[in-house]
């Protein structure tokens, strides 16, 4: 009776973690489905003539509105597209946003967001004015790329280490600055949703074991945050997911394997054209600063490559932009319909 006992004691303790990771929306055995890719680098001259990367997509007022890494044949900067349906993004007018730029040229990796408690949209991004120092740049109005403000520092730099891909997200009182020090540990700074975004305090490292572009999001109707970080193992890039009920964390990993390359499943039709999962955005539930996502069913604009193109300089290889679908055990795939082909 004993034995009987402990086995329906650890059965029910198996079955509350398990339900926890599904529960999640995580599971070691994802699976996502991949058309073509929504950007491609632009032609011979462009200011995006060799890469586009690091996007942060949002859905307003019927249209796609997305911005990313451009890289040129000589530099860095940041570039603005949208249109109704994602696939229209490839011919879709291209914006290179001059003015974000620092002092030194460079202003990249970019964070979308519309700010509820100011009424502004807020761009998050770095530039090099001091060793990836966090910049940030505003507009009322995120359809004209002409209209956002001179860049401004987000914080001063208190270390030496080099800081990378700031990451904006907030609760009901206030606002956290995420990013990842020497490629490695992942800090965490908060300030006021009324100082912000000014204020910011110390820096507490809340997990490590990462190389870069983590981006935290809260699940929608749950008092959860999922942390997306980017692994790069042999110059392999995949994505893992970690778990915590609140922003300063205890963080939990769930998993090193929450989207990789060998779970990629190209569609009828789609000639392949990624065999990694690096720095993406997920196509949120809202657009302000709560970074709201449904994990259930679940698309993500990722940044993809070939092996075989990945091999010379970093800032030379071609990167496009594709979005993956996660499927789930019933088939199901997308977060509100087929965001590809449709806004929902």
């Amino acid at each position: 009776m004993k034995l009987l006992v402990q086995y329906i004691a650890c059965s029910l303790a198996f079955l509350v973690v398990t339900s926890g990771i599904a529960t999640a929306g995580d599971s070691p055995e994802n699976t996502w489905e991949v058309k073509n890719p929504i950007l491609s680098p632009g032609p011979d001259g462009s200011f995006d003539e060799v890469s586009v990367k690091d996007p942060s997509v949002v859905l307003y007022k019927g249209k796609w509105h997305v911005f990313y890494t451009a890289r040129s044949k000589t530099e860095y900067t940041t570039g603005y597209v949208s249109a109704e349906q994602l696939p229209g993004l490839q011919s879709a007018k291209r914006h290179e946003l001059r003015m974000i730029r620092g002092k030194q040229r460079y202003g990249c990796a970019p964070q979308i967001l519309y700010y509820e408690p100011k009424s502004k949209w807020y761009l998050i991004f770095q530039n090099r004015d001091s060793n990836y120092q966090p910049a940030f740049s505003t507009s009322t109005t995120i359809a004209e790329p002409d209209m956002w403000s001179a860049p401004k520092p987000l914080l001063t730099k208190d270390s030496h280490s080099k800081w990378i891909d700031f990451w904006v997200i907030c609760d009901e009182t206030k606002a956290y600055l995420f990013y990842t020090e020497g490629h490695n540990g992942v800090m965490v700074r908060s300030t006021s949703l009324g100082e912000f975004p000014g204020g910011w305090g110390k820096s507490k490292k809340v997990f490590d074991n990462i190389h870069e572009a983590v981006h935290i999001y809260k699940v929608k109707h749950r008092r959860e945050y999922h942390m997306m970080y980017e692994l790069n193992r042999g110059g392999i890039r995949s994505f893992g997911l970690a778990i915590a009920t609140h922003l300063e964390g205890p963080w939990k990993k769930a998993t090193d394997r929450y989207a990789t390359g060998d779970q990629l499943r190209f569609g009828k039709g789609v000639e392949k054209w990624t065999e990694m999962v690096s720095h993406g955005e997920v196509l949120r539930s809202s657009y302000n600063e709560r970074m709201e996502y449904d994990p259930k069913r679940c698309q993500w604009l990722i940044q993809g490559i070939l092996a075989k193109d990945s091999k010379g300089p970093y800032p030379s290889l071609p990167w496009k932009l594709g979005v993956i679908s996660k499927i789930e055990s019933s088939g199901e795939q997308g977060a509100e319909g087929d965001a590809v082909n449709r806004a929902p």
